[in-house]
């Protein structure tokens, strides 16, 4: 627009410059024509009077034929310049602007056609009526201009807005002074100042948006002052509002900052100045950079040229953004180093479809190369790079379809699969709340195989249990009966029911009797040892006092250990109270541990029976045994299948012995070793008011 408003204003000088050209030229002519007039007339004066008196006619004569010839060469030239000066005329009456002329007095004596158009009259009406380009309360203006363009000796001009062709319009007056008036015209420049107007307006609400915002923004002219500031600005540099409005320059800044302690610290600060201050010369481009002042605070710095000249500066506060930014890096590096040492598989994505965060075991678990998670593939490259792991049969498509199925639904889900390799995956998806989905995957198949395995075992202890019930069940049927049988017939054969035994038969039938009713002792303590160990065997608890396990054997056993030559001696304690539990069955644990006792104690020996009561309330049986000093006793090897445990036990065990064990634990009781190794200590935790053993099956 500029180029094309000067193109105009040039135009109008050279047309303006033609027509005083041609009036100057036209002026000198008619000034020499009417020169040259008065001289012919002059001379035909003289001519006249040379003829009265016949003096000097022909020198008369010839002088006079030299200004005719003049005087005919002043009319053509006369000629040639009016019709020139009605060529200008009319160029200056084709020119889009309007062009005029004053009088020395500032009087309009010529218009051209633009002129009389923007006036809505005749090129004569206009300078007969004077009518001026100007509104109507400044119509002395025009001539004023034309008198301030005479006094200063060259054009002048001056922007003024009026209505013109029932418009209002802006337009910039040129007043020309000339030897013999002015001239004048004007050029058109509503567009430039609409624009000017516009950008004024642009500026205007560009600065009252700097003034508001929070960023800290100055702008310094070209001669380095403060142009203009916003609040921000003052506060981030504790900096005298009243003293900012008196406009200092940005050296003055500098050194104001520097007394404040505002500024970083600078080895040689009239350097620093003068770079600083050479900023206003060499920023083409936008700079940016960081400052960290003496207070631990960052500041973000942005300058950049102003279009008007001088340079403008915004300062933002970055502190806590760096912060936050250290504490998210922080973070996101913890978040990633505790990802990376997790066992379970990790992987996010993003709402895009794209990976977005992994862990190692994620790329261990899949078979993955990290170069290709780190350009973040999508769901579906994914896929596809694990389809030599997952396809096995034809339900690989089907497998896809329902994975990215699912990552579209953002569903949480969980399941297992079972990979083409073999090994079986547990997996989780979880939404996040910002659109990506989260994956979890653990490799189970240890679990499952060892699961497996125990199964396996489970089912084969199972189909143990079933055969060691159907072999209770076939010694009970197969075999105890019949040896049932065979003692029933044995006695009566004894007692000769079916006729008279001689005494060798009788013999032979008490042989089989003990030898039998010795194989129907082993059968059941067979028997009772198998139920205990697939716990089929049945308790029948009652309360009992305690010494109704010993009372009704007691004389049997006096009768063994006089047999054996040993001293018994039962001692129980008084006033026990009543128990609960089978009290035959633990009279015959009882039985076999003081049997043991007994036969295993040698002659001259003593074997002595205590019971009280424990610390925990329970009962305690204690069973010593001594020598007497006649044969070696040796208590460990006497008690061993009583005491020692199932993996410790030798062949030839005691049955019997195992049986008491069986029993006595099935009650919640325990077998332990005296500390001197010469008997064993049998607890009972079932005296009345006591707690309950833990169940065991029964």
């Amino acid at each position: 627009m500029n180029i094309i408003l000067g193109a105009a204003a040039a135009a109008g000088l050279v047309l303006l410059g033609l027509a005083g050209w041609q009036a100057i030229r036209a002026q000198r002519v008619s000034a020499a024509l009417r020169e040259t007039q008065l001289r012919l007339a002059s001379h035909e004066a003289a001519l006249a009077a040379a003829r009265a008196d016949n003096a000097g006619l022909a020198a008369e004569a010839d002088r006079l034929a030299l200004l005719a010839q003049e005087h005919a060469a002043l009319l053509g030239e006369n000629q040639r310049l009016l019709e020139a000066g009605r060529q200008a005329a009319q160029l200056l009456d084709a020119a889009p602007f309007p062009i005029w002329r004053r009088a020395p007095d500032g009087a309009l004596v010529w218009v051209n056609l633009r002129y009389a158009e923007m006036t809505e009259a005749a090129p004569t009406d206009v300078v007969a009526r004077g009518i001026e380009l100007a509104s109507a309360h400044d119509l002395d203006r025009p001539r004023g201009l034309a008198r301030e363009a005479r006094e200063a000796g060259h054009p002048v001009a001056e922007e003024r807005r009026f209505v013109a062709e029932g418009d209002r319009r802006n337009y910039r007056i040129f007043e020309v002074p000339l030897p013999d008036g002015f001239l004048g015209f004007a050029q058109d420049i509503t567009p430039e100042a609409d624009a000017r107007g516009q950008l004024r307006r642009h500026m205007e609400a560009h600065l009252e948006v700097l003034r508001t915002i929070s960023t800290a923004t100055a702008i310094y002219g070209a001669d380095k002052k403060l142009v203009l500031w916003n609040r921000a600005y003052a506060r981030l540099w504790q900096l005298d509002e009243a003293w900012l409005e008196q406009r200092p320059t940005f050296g003055e800044v500098l050194e104001q900052l520097r007394a404040s302690r505002r500024l970083p610290e600078q080895i040689d600060w009239q350097a620093y100045k003068r770079a600083q201050l050479g900023l206003f010369t060499t920023v083409i481009e936008r700079q940016e950079e960081l400052i960290h002042l003496p207070d631990g605070s960052t500041l973000r710095l942005v300058i950049s040229a102003y279009p008007s000249g001088g340079l403008f500066f915004a300062y933002d506060d970055v502190t806590r953004q760096l912060t936050l930014e250290r504490a998210t890096n922080t973070l996101i590096a913890v978040q990633r180093a505790t990802l990376d040492n997790l066992y379970e598989a990790v992987v996010v994505y993003g709402p895009d479809g794209r990976l977005s965060l992994y862990n190692r075991a994620f790329a261990e678990l899949w078979q993955l190369a990290p170069d290709m998670l780190n350009h973040q593939p999508h769901i579906t490259e994914l896929l596809e790079a694990t389809r030599p792991l997952m396809q096995h049969g034809n339900d690989w498509l089907t497998w896809r379809e329902q994975a990215i199925d699912g990552f579209a639904a953002r569903r949480a889900s969980q399941g297992r699969m079972e990979r083409g390799d073999g090994r079986v995956i547990d997996y989780a998806s979880v939404p996040l709340p910002d659109g990506a989905m989260l994956y979890t995957y653990m490799d189970v198949s240890d679990s499952i195989r060892i699961e497996r395995a125990l199964r396996e075992r489970n089912e084969a202890l199972e189909r143990t249990d079933r055969m060691n019930a159907a072999f209770i069940s076939n010694i009970t049927h197969e075999l105890r009966s019949p040896l049932g049988t065979l003692i029933s017939m044995t006695e009566v054969l004894s007692q000769g029911i079916l006729g008279p035994v001689n005494a060798r038969q009788a013999e032979y039938g008490r042989d089989i009797m003990q030898a039998s009713r010795h194989l129907l002792r082993l059968l059941d303590d067979i028997i009772v040892i198998a139920a205990i160990e697939v716990g089929q065997l049945a308790l029948e608890p009652a309360a009992f006092a305690p010494d109704e396990l010993w009372a009704e054997t007691v004389p049997a056993w006096r009768e063994l250990a006089e047999h054996r030559g040993v001293v018994l001696e039962v001692a129980p304690q008084a006033d026990l109270p009543a128990c609960q539990g089978d009290a035959q069955r633990l009279r015959q644990a009882l039985g076999s541990v003081m049997m043991a006792a007994l036969n295993g104690t040698p002659q001259g020996g003593e074997v002595r029976l205590t019971c009280g009561k424990t610390d925990k309330h329970g009962l305690l049986l204690s069973i010593a045994c001594r020598s007497g000093g006649h044969a070696p006793l040796n208590p460990p090897r006497l008690f061993a299948d009583l005491v020692s445990t199932a993996e410790r036990r030798q062949g030839h065990a005691d049955l019997s012995l195992l049986v008491a064990r069986g029993l006595i634990e099935l009650h919640g009781g325990s077998v332990t070793s005296l500390p001197d190794m010469q008997g064993v200590q049998i607890t009972l935790p079932i005296l009345a008011g006591a707690i309950a053993a833990p169940e065991r099956p029964l």
